[in-house]
C-alpha cells in the first residue's frame, strides 16, 4: 500500500554542488567505512583534490574495484570534477571489461584493488585510488569547488555485465540524478546523524546520504556471505538505513530471530531489483518489528519511478502496487497495438518524461530505438521508454507490476536480456528456436532453462559438439566453459531441454509460459558422491544428484551463484566442523575443497620471496598487536634481517592485506617476507622445501595469531588452539629457534589476585578464548624450547583504537552516552609497549610473564565530566549493540575487572632489555582524556575477549 509523503519544491541544483557543501558543513564528520579505510567528509575533499590533480584528459573515467571506501571515494571525485565514470567489476569476464573500455572510449582508470594480470589493457593510464589517499593535502589550497554541469551531461554510465560479452553501456544525466535524489528524500530522507549500509547499487545509492552529512558503511565480501556476518554487521555499525534486492533480503532475514530484531538499530530498509511477495513482508514485519520497509521501482535507463511503503497487508488480486511515478514521469500503459489503456487494464509499461529518460544506449542506435520509442499519443510525439513489464495503473496513479515480458528476465536479483542471452546460446548450440526462462526447481531455488527446438541435423551437431541427447539434460560442462568466456555465470542455463516445437498460446499467438514443462524430479538419492560430503552439499542445494556434479569443478562452475552459496558454507562448516572461507566454497574445485576441510594442508608456498636471509617469524602481522609487532620489529632487527610474516590466505591476497597494513604503520616494504599459509596447518601449509628453507634462517618465532569467536564453545577453540601450537612448536624444535608468545590475561578470574607469573589452570566460568590459550601455554612450558609467555589485558593505542577490543566498546559507549557505570575498572597495556617486550632477545628456559600496569583505569565516582550511574541502568541506555549488550550482562565482572597480577618477571625483562620506566607500559590518565573527551575518536566495530 502506498503511504505518499509530501514533498517540497525545493530551487534548482546539481549534485557537485551539493556534494561540495556537504564537505563544508560536515568537515569533521565520518564519511566512509570498511573493513579497510575510514574517511571523514574532510579526508573525501583532500581526497578529491588528489584525484583530480592526476586527471589529465576530459573523457570519461573507468573506476575498478568492489564496492567500498575507495571506489565511493573515486566516484565522489569524479561527480564533483564534472567526469562521467562508469563502474568496472572485477567479477566480470576479462573480454566484459575490455569491451567496456573500448565501447566508452576510456583512457583514465582509477583502480580500487590491484587487477589480476592481464584484467585490464595495457594501453589507458591506471591511477592507484590508494597513492591519493596516502597523498597530503596541500597547505593553503583554495576552497574545493564543484564542475558547473548541464542538465544533459552524464553523471554516470551502467554498464551491465553483458549477456553477448558485449556490454550495453547506459548514461544517466545529471538532471535525472538530481531530480531522482530529491525526490527521494521527501519519502526516505537522510541527516548527519544517520548510517547507511551500502552493498548493492553502489552508484546509485552512495551519493543519496553523502549530500546530507550521513555515514557510508560498506560490508566485505564474508559479510555479505553469511546471514549472521551480515546481522552483525548491522549490529556493529549501527546501521539506520540499508537497500537490498528482495532475494537478499530473504536470506539475511533468515538469521534474524525477532528478539534479535527488536534490538537491531536498523529503522529503514529499501527493497529493490525484484518483485516483492506478501510473504516477505509478512516475515520482515515479524523478524523485523521496527523497521519500515519501502519498495523501490527503478530502472538504469530512467533512474528511479515510484516507491511506497509496505505495511504489510496482503496485497490485491491486480498485483504489487509500487507506488505512484514520481514528479517527471508519467506512466504510460500500452496494448499489444500501442494503444494506451484504459485505468486498471494491463498492457505494456512505458514511461514518459524528457528530464528523467536517458539518451539511449551507448553506440546502439537501432536497440535504442527499439526500447526508447516515438510513438504518437494524445495526436502529440513523444517519446517513451519500454520497460520490458507487464503492468496497470490505477485511477489514482497506482502502478502495479504483473511481470516481465520474455525479453527481460531476473534470476536471484540479477537481470537478464533474453535477447542477447538468445544470440549468444544460438552462436554454440545448433538450434531453430530458443527461450530462455527461469523455473523452480524443487527444494533448488530458482534455474535458468533453455527450451530450445532442433531438427535432425542440429541434433547431431550438438551431441557431437557438446554430447547432447534429446528431452532434459544439464548444461555440458565444455558448453558451459565456452559460454563462460563471453557470460557471467548466472546467464548460463542450468538445463537445456530439448522440446518438439516451443508452446504457442491460441489466444494471444505468444508462446504459452504455463505450457513450458517443469524441471525434472531427480532422485538425489540415485548416486553417491565418492565419500565426499562437499559434494553431496552441494548436490543437495543445486538439486540433484551427486554423482552428476563433477569434483575437479567448483560449485560455482556447476551453477551455483553466491546467494546459494551462502547455504552451502554453512552446511560445510556443521559437516567439517571448522570454518570456512567464502571463496573456497564458492570458488575452489569440491574435490580440493574436501581436502583442504579434512587434511588441514594448503598449497601456499610463497611466488618468489628471497629466503635467503636470517630474521624472524611473525604470525597474525595483520592483527592489532601483530602489526606494531611488525612495526617495532622493522627498527629493532639489524637491518641484514628481515621479518618473515605467515599470513592466512583469505578473500584478498596475503601480500596485499600485509602490505596495507605496513603502509599505515609506516614499515618499509623491504624489511618483511609474507609466506601465505595457516598455523593450523602441518608445516603451515607450506611445501617441504619452502619450510625447511624458511626454518634454516629463523631464529626467534613471535606468535601474535589468536582465533577469537565468541559463537564457538570452549572445547571447540581448545583444538583450535592445540593444533596451531603444535604446529609453532614443531617449527620451533626444526629451526632453533626460541618462541614470544603473546598469551592473555583471560587465564584468570577477572577479580581476585594476584595472580603469579607461573603456570595457569583453568577455572569455572573460563571463556574458551582463556582456557585455548591455557591449553598453548602448558604445550610451551613441556616443548623443551626457550620461551616467553608473555599475558597482556586488553590493549590500546591512543592514536588508533581497537577496533575489537570490548574495552574500547565500553569507553566509546560511555561518551556517546555521557554516562560511566559505577566501579568501572580493568587493565589495559599500550601496544607498543607489549610490542617492544616481545622483539627483545628471548632469555633461556621458559618465563611467564605478567605485563601489566599497577594502576588500573577507572573512574572515581564524582569525577568531573561524566555521569556515574549504576551498572544496571548504564546497561539500559548504553549505545551497545545486542551482542555486547549479552556479553557484558552474561559476564558482568568485566566492568569491574579489579584483579591483581604478579609483575616481578615482566619488570625485570622491561629493565633488563633497557626500554625505561616500567610506567610506560599504561597510562590510564590519558588513555581516558582521549577516549571521554567529546573530540571525535576513530569509531569502533565489534566487540570480542581480551
Amino acid at each position: 500500500m502506498s503511504r505518499p509523503v509530501e514533498t517540497t519544491a525545493a530551487s534548482e541544483g546539481t549534485v557537485p554542488a551539493e556534494l561540495v557543501r556537504a564537505f563544508q558543513s560536515h568537515r569533521d564528520a565520518p564519511a566512509l567505512c570498511d573493513r579497510d579505510h575510514s574517511l571523514t567528509y574532510g579526508a573525501l575533499s583532500d581526497f578529491v583534490r588528489a584525484l583530480q590533480d592526476r586527471f589529465a584528459d576530459d573523457g570519461a573515467v573507468a573506476i575498478f574495484g568492489t564496492p567500498g571506501t575507495l571506489l565511493a571515494a573515486a566516484g565522489v571525485a569524479c561527480v564533483i570534477s564534472g567526469r562521467p565514470f562508469v563502474h568496472l567489476d572485477p567479477a566480470m569476464p576479462q573480454a566484459v571489461l575490455t569491451n567496456i573500455l573500448a565501447e566508452l572510449d576510456i583512457v583514465t582508470i582509477v583502480t580500487c584493488q590491484p587487477p589480476a594480470p592481464g584484467q585490464l589493457p595495457d594501453h589507458g593510464r591506471l591511477i592507484a585510488a590508494q597513492d591519493c589517499l596516502d597523498r597530503p593535502a596541500p597547505q593553503g589550497c583554495p576552497p574545493l569547488v564543484a564542475a558547473d554541469v548541464r542538465p544533459t551531461d552524464i553523471i554516470y554510465l551502467v554498464a551491465t555485465s553483458g549477456t553477448t560479452g558485449r556490454p550495453k553501456c547506459i548514461p544517466v544525466t545529471h538532471d535525472a540524478a538530481w531530480l531522482s535524489y530529491r525526490w527521494r528524500d521527501g519519502y526516505t530522507p537522510y541527516d548527519p546523524s544517520m548510517r547507511v549500509g551500502i552493498y548493492i547499487f553502489a552508484i546509485w545509492e552512495m551519493f543519496r546520504p553523502l549530500r546530507h552529512g550521513a555515514q557510508l558503511h560498506f560490508p566485505g565480501l564474508n559479510d555479505l556471505m553469511s546471514p549472521q556476518a551480515l546481522v552483525a554487521f548491522l549490529s556493529r555499525h549501527r546501521i539506520d538505513e540499508m537497500l537490498f534486492t528482495p532475494s537478499f533480503f530473504e536470506k539475511t532475514l533468515g538469521a534474524i530471530d525477532p528478539d534479535t530484531g527488536a534490538a537491531l538499530p536498523l529503522c529503514r530498509v529499501v527493497l529493490n531489483g525484484e518483485v516483492v511477495s506478501d510473504r516477505l513482508v509478512s516475515e520482515a514485519r515479524r523478524r523485523l518489528p521496527g523497521t519500515v520497509l519501502w519498495n523501490l521501482y527503478s530502472i538504469c535507463e530512467t533512474h528511479d519511478i515510484s516507491i511506497t511503503r509496505l505495511d504489510g497487508l496482503p496485497a490485491p488480486a491486480e498485483g504489487v502496487s509500487v507506488g505512484v511515478a514520481m514528479p517527471h514521469l508519467r506512466a504510460v500503459v500500452l496494448d499489444d497495438h500501442d494503444r494506451p489503456c484504459a485505468p486498471g487494464q494491463p498492457g505494456l509499461l512505458h514511461f514518459e518524461g524528457p528530464r528523467m529518460l536517458g539518451p539511449g544506449y551507448v553506440n546502439r542506435p537501432e536497440e535504442t530505438a527499439q526500447r526508447f520509442r516515438m510513438l504518437t499519443l494524445e495526436g502529440q510525439d513523444r517519446r517513451l521508454y519500454d520497460t520490458g513489464d507487464r503492468a496497470l495503473v490505477t485511477e489514482d496513479g497506482q502502478i502495479h507490476v504483473l511481470g516481465r515480458i520474455a525479453h527481460m528476465l531476473k534470476l536471484r536479483g540479477h537481470s537478464i536480456q533474453t535477447g542477447e542471452l538468445i544470440q549468444t546460446l544460438t552462436a554454440h548450440l545448433a538450434c531453430g528456436q530458443v527461450l530462455p526462462w527461469v523455473q523452480q526447481a524443487g527444494g533448488g531455488g530458482q534455474v535458468l532453462v533453455a527450451y530450445y527446438t532442433a531438427d535432425d541435423a542440429q541434433r547431431t551437431r550438438n551431441a557431437d559438439a557438446w554430447s547432447l541427447g534429446t528431452g532434459w539434460q544439464r548444461m555440458p560442462q565444455a558448453l558451459a566453459q565456452a559460454l563462460q568466456q563471453v557470460l557471467p555465470r548466472y546467464c548460463i542455463p542450468t538445463w537445456l531441454a530439448l522440446l518438439d516445437e516451443i508452446p504457442i498460446n491460441p489466444v494471444s499467438g505468444k508462446c504459452d509460459i504455463k505450457a513450458l514443462p517443469p524441471v525434472p524430479t531427480e532422485d538425489k538419492g540415485a548416486e553417491d558422491a565418492d565419500g565426499l560430503p562437499a559434494v553431496t552439499l552441494a548436490a543437495r542445494i543445486l538439486g540433484c544428484p551427486a554423482g552428476r556434479l563433477d569434483p575437479a569443478l567448483s560449485f560455482h562452475d556447476q551453477g551455483g551463484d553466491s546467494l546459494m552459496c551462502v547455504d552451502l558454507l554453512l552446511s560445510l562448516e556443521g559437516a567439517y566442523g571448522r570454518q570456512v572461507d567464502f571463496d573456497w566454497a564458492l570458488n575452489l574445485p569440491l574435490a580440493r575443497l574436501h581436502a583442504l576441510l579434512t587434511t588441514r594442508t594448503i598449497a601456499a608456498a610463497p611466488r618468489s620471496e628471497n629466503l635467503q636471509r636470517q630474521g624472524i617469524l611473525l604470525t597474525g602481522a595483520t592483527g592489532f598487536l601483530g602489526g606494531h609487532v611488525l612495526a617495532e620489529a622493522a627498527r629493532h632487527l639489524p637491518p641484514d634481517q628481515v621479518i618473515y610474516c605467515l599470513v592466512r590466505p583469505r578473500t584478498h591476497d596475503p601480500r596485499t592485506r600485509l602490505a596495507a597494513k605496513a603502509r599505515a604503520l609506516g614499515v618499509p616494504q623491504d624489511r618483511f617476507v609474507v609466506l601465505g599459509g595457516a598455523i593450523e596447518e602441518p608445516q603451515f601449509g607450506l611445501d617441504a622445501a619452502t619450510h625447511d628453507a624458511l626454518a634454516r634462517q629463523v631464529h626467534t618465532v613471535i606468535h601474535c595469531a589468536a582465533t577469537v569467536n565468541l559463537a564457538v564453545d570452549r572445547a571447540r577453540m581448545e583444538a583450535w588452539s592445540q593444533a596451531g601450537i603444535t604446529a609453532i612448536l614443531g617449527f620451533c624444535r626444526d629451526a632453533g629457534a626460541a618462541l614470544a608468545f603473546s598469551s592473555s590475561t583471560s587465564i584468570f578470574p577477572d577479580s581476585g589476585g594476584p595472580w603469579p607469573e607461573a603456570p595457569a589452570t583453568a577455572f569455572d566460568g573460563i571463556s574458551g578464548y582463556g582456557a585455548a590459550k591455557i591449553v598453548a601455554e602448558q604445550a610451551i612450558a613441556q616443548a623443551g624450547i626457550d620461551a616467553l609467555i608473555l599475558r597482556l589485558p586488553s590493549l590500546y593505542d591512543l592514536e588508533a583504537p581497537n577496533p575489537k577490543d570490548i574495552y574500547e566498546t565500553i569507553l566509546q559507549a560511555c561518551r556517546q552516552s555521557g554516562t560511566v557505570p559505577q566501579g568501572l575498572c580493568f587493565a589495559m597495556t599500550d601496544v607498543r609497549a607489549a610490542a617492544r617486550l616481545l622483539v627483545q632477545a628471548v632469555p633461556k628456559g621458559v618465563h611467564h610473564a605478567n605485563l601489566i600496569a599497577e594502576a588500573p583505569v577507572t573512574w572515581p565516582d564524582g569525577s568531573p565530566g561524566l555521569r556515574t550511574i549504576p551498572v544496571a541502568d548504564w546497561l539500559d541506555t548504553a549505545p551497545l549493540a545486542p551482542a555486547e549488550q549479552r556479553l557484558l550482562r552474561e559476564a558482568p565482572r568485566t566492568l569491574r575487572a579489579d584483579a591483581a597480577y604478579d609483575t616481578a618477571r615482566a619488570r625485570h625483562l622491561w629493565s633488563a632489555s633497557g626500554l625505561g620506566s616500567f610506567a610506560q607500559v599504561s597510562d590510564p590518565g590519558a588513555l581516558l582524556e582521549r577516549r571521554l573527551t567529546p573530540s571525535p575518536v576513530p569509531e569502533v566495530t565489534t566487540a570480542s575477549p581480551r
